[in-house]
């Protein structure tokens, strides 16, 4: 069973869960991105750069290497969603553009908060779920809702697995809904 665990675990990762969301706004949401190259750009800033961190996490002996690959996760993410968030503003990107973008900065920077200074964690996992389906509800149709039942296999696994608690769990899904009302605000 921790097989199956650790196999929801790894395909439900917030990079894959990007991926999946800018692949879908770009072919069903017309003028989502204005033009190829900020297709590319997405991909590049939300699940290249972010993904990078496990195998920088390499560099690492394999008994530290789970809390230095989480902490590197959060950074390499963070600096992503800047770059991301800094190129929608400074070129003429979509305004869908930037609430996705905006909305994956202050998702990022309130699980970095939560876990560097406030040392409360929340579930980065749970985020990089819940977060990509609210933007999907809102920019394709009602029945993206249905994505949020991937939180059910993943909470088990991570409770399971000792990632995360239940709260942790929790919060890290309700923090991108917050963010994305947010950034829908401001944009």
């Amino acid at each position: 069973m921790n097989k199956l665990f650790k196999i929801i675990r790894v395909i439900t990762v917030a990079p894959i869960a990007a991926l999946i969301t800018v692949i879908l706004l770009f072919c069903f949401k017309q003028g989502f991105f204005v033009n190829n190259v900020r297709f590319a750009a997405a991909v590049l800033t939300l699940t290249v750069l972010p993904l990078s961190a496990y195998p920088v996490s390499l560099i690492k002996p394999k008994n530290e290497r789970r809390s230095f690959q989480r902490s590197l996760a959060i950074v390499f993410a963070v600096a992503g969603y800047i770059i991301g968030t800094a190129y929608s503003f400074l070129s003429k990107c979509s305004s869908g553009e930037k609430v996705l973008y905006l909305t994956y900065l202050l998702s990022g920077v309130v699980i970095a908060a939560n876990s560097f200074i406030f040392k409360r964690k929340s579930s980065g996992q749970a985020c990089g779920i819940s977060g990509p389906v609210t933007l999907l509800v809102y920019y394709l149709s009602p029945a993206y809702a249905l994505g949020y039942l991937l939180l059910i296999p993943v909470f088990i696994a991570s409770v399971k697995m000792k990632r995360h608690t239940p709260h942790q769990f929790i919060s890290g899904s309700i923090i991108p809904i917050l963010c994305f009302l947010a950034a829908v605000t401001v944009i």
